[in-house]
């Protein structure tokens, strides 16, 4: 059947309605995903904030929906190239209980998989985030809550915050990462002791194996004293600490030849930023650089 040009424009036109549509769909989407319940976004550039908040949970434990709203946010934020420093931090007495036990004790064996999985990609994403990210630990990081503070580059908390993978204590092992993450952090026998034990570990303890970076005093503000450790990162370019944290990170699971060798590759790309010219010339001329993250 042969179409007249009548059809054929009908056609384009019923084409650009779906289209329309798809597009109205997807946004709307995405608007929805970004109605966040138990996650809070706080910018003040070159800083921004992600603080899990779940205000109908003391114990401040991640949800599915929380994961979900975790994910959406780690995406959005991702997007914002003035962001030099991410800090990641819990309520005003928690950091996080880890995964929400009533919500998912009933789910299946396949379930409970996709979930593993599922939290895991979001927690590698916190992981391969360009900025600087710093877990800000005000009270307990148990199980998942641990799990994802091991996914920030540093960890800073107050005296009295406790860590540990507990899954032990309910007939489990962690699953959203710690058994991997804490044997490279605290070397393999004491994260088999914490792994078999569920045993929890205060502040010092944690500042001893390198789980920590800093303790702050009992009078001072954790927020403020993270960007005070944080004021050292902000006088370098967003071009090497995005290409440092991607060497480090992704050659540590390499061969040495290999992680070398990619090491070669992100060297040549920070080669041909605009701040390494401005870094040597500012060296030779014997001033600060003045570092525009390109």
């Amino acid at each position: 059947m042969v179409k007249t040009p009548d059809d054929l424009k009908k056609t384009e036109e019923l084409k650009d309605v779906k289209a329309d549509i798809k597009r109205r769909t997807i946004q709307i989407s995405w608007e929805g995903a970004m109605e966040l319940e138990h996650i809070i976004i706080e910018k003040d550039h070159p800083f921004a904030t992600l603080r899990i908040n779940r205000s109908d949970d003391p114990s401040n434990t991640l949800s599915i929906e929380t994961v979900r709203e975790l994910r959406d946010a780690l995406n959005k934020l991702s997007e914002d190239i003035n962001i030099k420093v991410l800090f990641v931090t819990g309520n005003e007495r928690v950091f996080s209980t880890g995964a929400d036990v009533k919500q998912i004790k009933d789910l299946g064996p396949w379930e409970v998989r996709d979930l593993a999985r599922r939290g895991k990609e979001v927690f590698q994403r916190l992981e391969e985030m360009d900025c600087v990210t710093i877990a800000l630990v005000n009270g307990l990081a148990l199980g998942g809550g641990l799990e994802l503070a091991m996914c920030c580059d540093f960890r800073i908390c107050i005296p009295k915050a406790r860590f540990g993978l507990v899954e032990p204590r309910i007939g489990l092992i962690p699953g959203w990462g710690g058994t991997q993450r804490l044997p490279r952090i605290v070397g393999v026998a004491r994260a088999l002791e914490m792994v078999y034990t569920g045993e929890t570990i205060k502040a010092d303890e944690a500042l001893n194996l390198g789980l920590v970076q800093l303790i702050i005093g009992n009078d001072q503000d954790l927020e403020e004293e993270g960007r005070k450790y944080a004021q050292k990162f902000l006088k370098l370019s967003r071009v090497s600490l995005m290409l440092g944290k991607r060497a480090v990170r992704t050659g540590f699971e390499m061969p040495l030849v290999y992680g070398a060798a990619f090491e070669t590759e992100l060297f040549t790309l920070a080669w041909g930023s605009k701040d390494r010219k401005e870094g040597f010339d500012a060296f030779l001329e014997k001033r600060k650089p003045k570092f525009i993250d390109e």
